[in-house]
Order: structure tokens, then C-alpha cells, then sequence
């Protein structure tokens, strides 16, 4: 079975990270967040901290993180996903890599906004389990 972990960061001001994919054939320019997939041998938790030094240059304090969801609820294919939230003191620097295009420090309207729109169906999920809290 596929699994996917990824974080919402919230910075200081209460502004989430929102990442616009690049090069993807299914979800070009849909909103993202950091993370991805679960590589053999890893637990959620370290494969999210992983992808997110990869894709945001961002290096996490995992006794800061919390979890905030785990499941195949929302995925048509049973894709196990994990969300984690990230309260942050200070908006970290991001630096991108190849698959995204663009980011942008949004309020939670905005973001939920977005993460509704979006394709992708583990952004479906984050706005359900989001918009509960």
C-alpha cells in the first residue's frame, strides 16, 4: 500500500505554508503541501521530516509536530495518508525544489479555500480533518 506524510506549517502570525506543484501530470499547479511518500523502513513521522528538508529546505523539530490524521479515508486508491501540523515561532526560510513551482504564506481562509478546490485528494482530506479543528 502507497503512504504519503505531509505537514501543515503555521508560522508566528497564524499564516499556513501553500506550495503550487510544478511538472506534474495530474495535479500541475494544484496547491500542495510539503511532504510525499513513505519510503520502505520509515515511519510517517521521519519520511514527512525528510520530504520537507527536500522540498521546502525546512528542517523540522519532531517533538514540535503533531499529528493530526492517519488514514486511507479519503483516498479512491486506499493510499494511506498521514498530516501533521507544525506550529512555528519564527516563518522559517523556504527554498523549493523542483517539484513546486511557487509558495506563498496564506491565511487559514484562504488556505482551506484552496485545499478545497484542489484535485488532489489528500487535500480534500486536509481540509475536512482542518475545518473540524
Amino acid at each position: 500500500m502507497k503512504m504519503v506524510a505531509k505537514v501543515v506549517m503555521i508560522d508566528e502570525g497564524n499564516n499556513y505554508l501553500l506550495m503550487k506543484r510544478s511538472n506534474h501530470p495530474r495535479f500541475l499547479n494544484d496547491p500542495d503541501l510539503p511532504g510525499g511518500t513513505i519510503e520502505d523502513g520509515e515511519s510517517p513521522l521521519d519520511a514527512m521530516i525528510r520530504e520537507v528538508i527536500e522540498e521546502a529546505g525546512v528542517t523540522l523539530d519532531p517533538s514540535a509536530v503533531t499529528k493530526l490524521y492517519q488514514g486511507d479515508d479519503y483516498s479512491y486508491h486506499h493510499t494511506e495518508y498521514s498530516l501533521y501540523e507544525a506550529r512555528l515561532s519564527n516563518r522559517p526560510t523556504v527554498t523549493i525544489s523542483w517539484e513546486h513551482d511557487s509558495y506563498a504564506w496564506v491565511s487559514r481562509e484562504e488556505f482551506l479555500r484552496q485545499a478545497h478546490d484542489a484535485a488532489d485528494t489528500y487535500m480534500h482530506m486536509v481540509y475536512e480533518v482542518l475545518k473540524k479543528l
